[in-house]
């Protein structure tokens, strides 16, 4: 039988809806002890999956207790897509040229951001587990960090130093949350704070490695912050041009010279766009936007974390029902900076919660 929870059962309604859809909140929640689904931080990645405004989202806990498994063709393929899925637990791997289900990753415990490395594996924020583990182009699990203080969201790959920076939503003893920055991607972080900020959900880095990151204040307001290449503290950046609602998607386009920002309310409704953002020493200014829609040709309800490549964008529509409208959750390909319809999507496996996207090359 399949568990639902409510999130008002597990953090409370006033921190619920102010980290959902913008309560005003003055003190910080209180973390969720570490135990059953009912209580964990697995309900705690449904935070960084998107705001309801109509109501407190029901969350269904099916933990995928099948056996992992990896077509052979994988071995031939030389662009993969790894989607997370917290809904189900599991990790799924694609073909990127024709979103092709190329295998299942399971025995996860809430994953949530996906990033790749310069050897073309693809590091996993396994929130619950407070882990981040390192798989290869196969899947084959590489290497395992420890995240002791807080539960891990998202992270980015520094490629001028082989760093790997992870975003903790927040900290286990209800502080705010940090950035960890780990060296060589190994060994012991070190941990970033911006003033601003509150929450912290996605991370990427620049050519020149620099670190934005966005998430949230205590009054559920959005926040995008920088820890500059060298800096001892991080710093806050102000939007100019627009508003971006619920925090997503932050990945560098070296093409464009551009950072995008993904919004997963964008125009304050259940729908997804990535922002173009011009930064300038403490500003980003909206220079331009990409909308997605889905295979049915209405708005995306909620994409979280995707990634472009190569004149492309990846990533799944975390579709939760009313008051979200179009298919199921579904992993996309859309052209980019265009956007709008997609040019490949694969309903297969059926997802159920997707969060996280990056590409193995």
């Amino acid at each position: 039988m399949r568990k639902v929870y409510s999130f008002a059962y597990l953090f409370g309604i006033c921190a619920l809806v102010a980290a959902l859809a913008g309560c005003t909140q003055t003190a910080a929640p209180s973390t969720p002890s570490l135990g059953s689904d009912a209580t964990g931080p697995r309900a705690l990645a449904r935070i960084i999956a998107g705001p309801t405004t109509t109501a407190v989202r029901t969350v269904i806990a099916h933990h995928d207790l099948s056996p992992s498994w990896i077509s052979p063709e994988i071995s031939k393929t030389t662009k993969v897509l790894f989607v997370t899925d917290s809904g189900t637990d599991d990790v799924y791997l694609f073909k990127v040229s024709t979103l092709k289900h190329l295998g299942t990753i399971t025995g996860f415990t809430s994953p949530q951001g996906a990033c790749s490395d310069n050897k073309g594996n693809v590091w996993i924020t396994n929130l619950d587990g407070q882990n981040i583990l390192e798989y290869s182009h196969e899947g084959v699990l590489e290497n395992t960090l420890t995240d002791s203080t807080g539960y891990p969201a998202g992270c980015a790959w520094d490629a001028t130093t082989g760093n790997l920076a992870v975003t903790n939503i927040f900290d286990v003893s209800s502080e705010p949350g940090a950035v960890l920055v780990y060296h060589h991607a190994s060994g012991s972080p070190t941990a970033y704070r911006s003033s601003a900020q509150y929450y912290y959900y996605f991370a990427g880095y620049d050519t020149k490695g620099n670190l934005f990151f966005d998430g949230r204040n205590t009054s559920a307001t959005l926040v995008l912050s920088e820890l500059p290449k060298g800096a001892a503290k991080a710093h806050s950046i102000e939007i100019i041009g627009g508003t971006i609602y619920f925090p997503g998607t932050v990945q560098w386009y070296a093409t464009g010279s551009y950072l995008i920002v993904g919004d997963q309310f964008c125009g304050n409704i259940n729908a997804a766009c990535l922002y173009h953002l011009a930064i300038h020493k403490a500003a980003g200014t909206i220079a331009g936007k990409t909308n997605l829609k889905g295979y049915t040709g209405v708005n995306l309800c909620d994409l979280v974390q995707g990634t472009e490549y190569g004149a492309t964008f990846l990533g799944s529509d975390y579709n939760y029902g009313s008051p979200c409208s179009g298919p199921a959750s579904t992993t996309y390909n859309w052209a980019y900076p265009t956007g709008k319809d997609p040019s490949l999507y694969s309903t297969a496996p059926t997802e159920s919660g997707p969060i996280g996207a990056a590409v193995s090359i």
